[in-house]
């Protein structure tokens, strides 16, 4: 073999080699319980997770799955070509930012929550009262933008948190925090990651006007061919039942409130 020939073996072998680990897609996703769940090996499970990667075998796309912090998750498919985000609200801030695939959950709206024992001498009836106590949301959530939106205000009677696992926990161990926003279905699953008994919280008041059905959505500059095949096959999974049985699956699973 020549010097030329065997230094066009390895451009080609690495070519392929390149090739051969190359996706199309990559999915990021934030720990959201029974949505989506990182497991303590790093793995992806959950309702919406099995959603997305039916969707994505049926469109026969190559993908990566991480799961990460919501304020990363959120940042990088904001910024990066081919990257999908699952599950996010779709509301009109961000409707221009993404190409939106399709409903991966069902509707959902906002609930704001007490301790129980926390809520005597706080009169919340409708969602202004809120601006005489402290609410606590997490960062860049779609509840953080609808708390703003009605006229919270950040260092003063809105407390934004980072880390989303502790959500719940904040109201047992932050006793200047008077309300926590989240709903029906995560909330359960919320406070059990925190160690608190769910018959320990109050569901005060629902944010009527404030949606969490969850989408998949990707990056605005995503190969339009993905963007395409996502779209067709995740329309297809709703029609021909294959979105219920998953979903039934999973209810069987889920904690209730009392």
């Amino acid at each position: 073999m020549t010097r030329y020939t065997f230094a066009l073996f390895i451009i080609i072998s690495l070519s392929n080699k390149s090739l051969a680990t190359q996706v199309d897609v990559t999915f990021v996703t934030e720990h959201l319980p029974p949505y989506q769940i990182i497991n303590d090996d790093t793995s992806v499970s959950g309702f919406a997770t099995e959603v997305v990667s039916e969707v994505a075998r049926r469109a026969n796309i190559d993908y990566n799955l991480h799961g990460y912090s919501w304020v990363r998750t959120y940042n990088l498919a904001l910024k990066k070509a081919n990257f999908c985000i699952f599950s996010i609200a779709r509301i009109p801030s961000r409707e221009n930012l993404f190409a939106w695939i399709g409903p991966v959950t069902e509707k959902n709206n906002a609930v704001v929550w007490s301790l129980k024992s926390n809520v005597h001498g706080r009169e919340v009836k409708t969602l202004n009262d809120l601006k005489r106590y402290t609410t606590a949301v997490n960062k860049n959530d779609v509840t953080h933008t609808a708390m703003l939106d009605i006229g919270l205000t950040e260092n003063e009677n809105l407390y934004v948190l980072v880390h989303s696992n502790s959500l719940v926990n904040l109201l047992v161990t932050r006793p200047e925090i008077d309300f926590i926003v989240a709903d029906d279905i995560t909330i359960p699953h919320r406070a059990k990651l925190s160690g608190v008994s769910i018959d320990l919280l109050l569901r005060v008041i629902e944010v009527e006007s404030l949606s969490l059905n969850f989408y998949l959505a990707c990056n605005i500059d995503t190969d339009r061919n993905i963007i395409e095949r996502l779209k067709t096959n995740l329309a297809k999974i709703h029609q021909d039942g294959t979105y219920q049985k998953i979903l039934s699956r999973w209810k069987s699973k889920m904690p209730h409130l009392k």
